[in-house]
């Protein structure tokens, strides 16, 4: 099949994070069984064949009013996207969806071809709990026109589906469709020695996190929990990967709690680089929180399949998905959400019995093996796009 994926939120500069590995890792993929794909996309991405990459860029005018440069782009892009979609003549169009975009249901009318719409979560709702929303009527107008135009949606999690549900999407052509791992590269044994003498990690039983302290990563609840597993266990070290708005509040509970010496903080780092800093931790931390307006977390969060695939022992909340996947004393210990304390106890039970840690991390290998795979994940939507054309 011939793919045109469009990525058509207004990122700017950004090139690291969850959203950036999913698009990576479903065009991944996509090639290893066979496809063909153009990636169609508003800034830059970090993928392997830079040559299957065409940029249509925001416009520079009015860069401090987002929403209007939301909404003016729908018509750069089907100018500019439609000949290049007309050469291609693709067997459907995969567009993540974003904020104030419907251009690719005009896309899909005039090319005549199925539209996948991979939603991560009602833009609506993220915008209203999670930031600022100024023409909050025109961006609910797009949502509503993607929705209906879509003929497939891929969702990330049962939590999404229930919520498209809810706002009247029809459940039938929902697709779950969970995050997913190159277990190629995240694998166990890689060699992280050097990673481990320039963090000056030798002799420290590691505890790793990674992510993009948003609200929902539950990074305070982590920061937390640096000081009562110290005094559990002196020689433990918190290395914590990433970058994001909560990153002054993590760094002030640190320091209020006087375990700075305990804790590194990387910032963010090329996701190239993420397998051998994972690899330098002995266990692995997903302390996720339910999400502010008390609905179920509904994301499928990349670093857990990356954590899967390490083969490392994983401490986790079980809000949403995550409780699906991971198994308390099976594949992962789970943590009551919220609680910096059990995380604390949990993380020492790891930190003092490597047998455990090896118990876990080995399950843990064998699903992201068997069970969680990018390839995986691209096929799941290719078949489901074989049967739209059948029916």
């Amino acid at each position: 099949m011939n793919v045109a994926f469009l990525r058509t939120d207004f990122y700017g500069h950004i090139s690291v994070g969850g959203s950036f590995t999913h698009t990576r890792g479903f065009l991944d993929g996509l090639e290893q069984l066979g496809h063909e794909y153009l990636v169609i996309s508003s800034g830059d991405l970090p993928l392997r064949d830079r040559r299957r990459l065409q940029v249509i860029p925001y416009s520079t005018l009015y860069r401090n009013l987002p929403e209007v440069l939301s909404i003016a782009y729908n018509r750069r892009l089907i100018r500019r996207a439609l000949p290049l979609l007309r050469d291609l003549k693709p067997d459907f169009l995969y567009h993540r969806h974003s904020e104030f975009n419907y251009a690719s249901s005009v896309l899909a009318r005039r090319l005549d071809v199925p539209l996948v719409l991979e939603c991560n979560g009602s833009e609506v709702w993220v915008k209203k709990n999670w930031g600022k929303v100024y023409l909050e009527r025109i961006l609910q107008m797009a949502e509503d026109v993607q929705f209906a135009a879509a003929d497939l949606v891929a969702v990330v999690s049962d939590g999404v589906k229930d919520q498209l549900v809810r706002l009247g999407v029809d459940g039938n052509k929902i697709l779950v469709n969970p995050n997913g791992v190159d277990p190629e590269r995240f694998r166990p044994n890689i060699d992280s020695s050097s990673v481990r003498t320039k963090l000056h990690l030798d002799g420290k039983v590691v505890a790793g996190f990674i992510g993009t302290f948003g609200a929902w990563h539950g990074v305070d609840v982590l920061a937390r929990a640096v000081r009562p597993t110290v005094d559990r266990v002196p020689n433990i070290h918190f290395l914590i990967i990433g970058e994001g708005t909560l990153r002054g509040e993590i760094e002030r509970i640190i320091a209020a709690d006087g375990v700075e010496a305990h804790v590194t903080l990387t910032g963010s780092i090329p996701h190239d680089a993420v397998p051998e800093y994972l690899g330098a931790c002995d266990l692995l931390l997903s302390p996720h929180v339910q999400n502010s307006d008390g609905t179920v977390f509904f994301g499928s969060p990349t670093k857990l399949f990356e954590y899967l695939g390490m083969g490392k022992a994983i401490v986790a909340s079980g809000v949403g998905q995550i409780g699906d996947i991971l198994h308390d004393g099976v594949n992962a210990l789970l943590m009551k959400q919220r609680d910096h304390v059990d995380l604390a106890e949990k993380i020492a039970r790891l930190a003092n019995d490597p047998a455990l840690r090896e118990r876990l991390g080995a399950a843990a290998r064998r699903d992201a093996v068997e069970t969680f795979s990018w390839r995986m994940n691209a096929s799941r939507v290719v078949e489901a796009v074989k049967q739209l054309k059948r029916t």
